[in-house]
Formats: structure tokens, C-alpha cells, sequence
């Protein structure tokens, strides 16, 4: 069947490897994704038993644009970007979104039965639950509410990527900078006495993908927000300290 015989990208890496696990331990593992919750025990027996639990190491590709969608990825723990790269005299990526703990990836494909239409690579070092698309495609047909359920996860991930396309066209640069400063505090931040302190998951380049402008427009929007006292860079950490100001600037 299609894909069947294709490795993922980040099964042809030296270093990748996949942890055996108990039956059990995976069972459980699904089990705190939400997008799961609610369904039978029989279907979770039948993913655990179909899946295998991978150990990827931060910059490593998960799979790339126009292959094969092998695999669908439930991840556990680490946090992932998706992008599209774009060719031409200055080829650049275009981030399409950093999904985290939770997520699930590569499904829109695996249900279309075509290649990858983006890449994922790892931000963060990763556990994941992967399941070949021909497996888990056979376990949506056996049970129909389990099928419903990832077809919800479809329809967040497609509003999500409507609200990117909105902020890059609607938005000036100074405002999507603002407002991915606040979705990665959100995520990776710790709130202390001078404010909500994190270190990105994204490097500079790739929060200038995200946002959709240059890496020197970045770097001017960020020095400003800094010369204002918005914002205090140290380094890799960032430190909002003006939350409120920086939140209506969005």
C-alpha cells in the first residue's frame, strides 16, 4: 500500500532510534492526548499496539516536503515547527506553525494519501508515538468516533494556519512580532518579578520565518521594543516586561 515501504526522514538519520516500550506505557501515553479523550479502550489497545514510541534529537527532520507520508506523529514530549520552503534566487522557509506536547502531525497527508505538502523538524529534543499511515488508516475505519476525532484535530490545524494567513496579510511586521513574542511567552515563558522570562524555541532566522520578514527587520523590531522597555534581551533569553504594552501593540 502506499507509503508502506517508505522510511520516514528521520529513520534514514544516524543518531534517531526507537525505543522499545511496553505495551502498557504506550497505552497510557495516548491516553493524555486530548484530542483522544473520550474514546473506546479498544481503540486505544489497537494504536498502542500499532505504534512506536521515537526519540529524536533537537534539528532533526521529522519528514520533509514532497515525500511520502509514512508515519503519523503523536508527540509527547518536545516541541516541533512545521514550514514550506520556498526557492527562487533568495530561497527562504516560511514557518507554518511550532507545535508542541499534544499535537499530532503529518495527519491531513496521511488521509489524503499524498506527499507531505510541508516539513516538520524537531526544535527540541522529541518523544513521539509514530503509527504507518496504512496502520492507522485501518484503525480509523474501525472505528468511526476515534476517526471524527483526529478529523476535529484537521479542522483546528486548518483555522489555525487561516489565522497565519490573516496575520501575515493583515498585520504590519512590528505587530506580528508582538504577537509572536506573546504566543512563545505563552508557551515556553515563566513569570517572574521583572516579568514573563523565556528562552525561544526558535532561533532569530526562524522568528523572522514565522513572521514572515527579513532576519534585519527582526532584529530592528526587537531593538526597539527593547530601547522602549518593553522587552529586555539577554542574550538567548527575552524578558517581556511590559506585557500589557506589548499586547496592544498586536
Amino acid at each position: 500500500m502506499y507509503g508502506e515501504s517508505v522510511p520516514p526522514a528521520w529513520a534514514r538519520l544516524p543518531g534517531a532510534r526507537c525505543r522499545a516500550v511496553e505495551h502498557l506505557a504506550k497505552l497510557e501515553g495516548f491516553k493524555e492526548f486530548e484530542a483522544l479523550h473520550g474514546l473506546d479502550e479498544e481503540f486505544f489497545q489497537a494504536l498502542s499496539i500499532a505504534s512506536e514510541v521515537i526519540e529524536v534529537g533537537a534539528g532533526t527532520p521529522l519528514y520533509r516536503e514532497g515525500e511520502p507520508s509514512g508515519a503519523v506523529y503523536f508527540v509527547r514530549e518536545g516541541r516541533v515547527k512545521l514550514f514550506r520552503s520556498i526557492g527562487g534566487p533568495k530561497p527562504r522557509d516560511q514557518i507554518l506553525g511550532v507545535l508542541g506536547s499534544g499535537s499530532v502531525l503529518g495527519l491531513a497527508s496521511a488521509v489524503e494519501g499524498l506527499p507531505q505538502s510541508q516539513a516538520a523538524t524537531a526544535l527540541t529534543d522529541c518523544t513521539l508515538h509514530a503509527v504507518f499511515r496504512d496502520e492507522l488508516i485501518g484503525i480509523m475505519e474501525r472505528f468511526p468516533k476515534a476517526a471524527l476525532s483526529l478529523t476535529r484535530t484537521l479542522a483546528v490545524r486548518s483555522r489555525e494556519l487561516e489565522d497565519l494567513v490573516s496575520n501575515l496579510v493583515f498585520h504590519s511586521a512590528p505587530q506580528r512580532v508582538a504577537r509572536l513574542l506573546l504566543a512563545l511567552a505563552t508557551e515556553e515563558g515563566r513569570v517572574t518579578k521583572r516579568g514573563v522570562v523565556f528562552s525561544p524555541s526558535l532561533s532569530r532566522q526562524e522568528m523572522a520565518e514565522a513572521t514572515g520578514i527579513s532576519r534585519e527587520a527582526l532584529s530592528r523590531a526587537l531593538s526597539r521594543l527593547a530601547q522602549e522597555d518593553v522587552l529586555d534581551l539577554d542574550g538567548k533569553n527575552i524578558t517581556i516586561l511590559q506585557p500589557a504594552e506589548l499586547r496592544a501593540r498586536t
